[in-house]
């Protein structure tokens, strides 16, 4: 793994501290703190940007799907639409 230099510069002094107070906390430099939690939020928005794709997931959304009443039992070619485009 290569290793880059960032630079935060106008920082705001409360979140500074907070910061500081973090890495006192859990025994780490400011620095290792900073790469702990943006890894830590890295780790959060990779999960969350990608819905469960398992089979037990995709058959939960389908018993939803099919669940759903049924409002206008007419196939789609005989639906009609109205000009902004709803069903009739």
């Amino acid at each position: 793994m290569t290793e880059a230099t960032l630079l935060i510069k106008r920082m705001p002094a409360d979140l500074k501290d907070w910061l500081a107070g973090e890495a006192l906390r859990n025994h780490r430099s400011m620095n290792k703190e900073t790469i702990h939690l943006l890894e830590e939020a890295r780790a959060l928005r990779d999960k969350a940007a990608r819905p469960g794709r398992d089979p037990q997931t995709l058959a939960a959304i389908l018993a939803t799907l099919q669940a759903l009443p049924v409002l206008d039992a007419r196939p789609l070619n005989e639906t009609l639409y109205d000009a902004s485009g709803l069903p009739q």
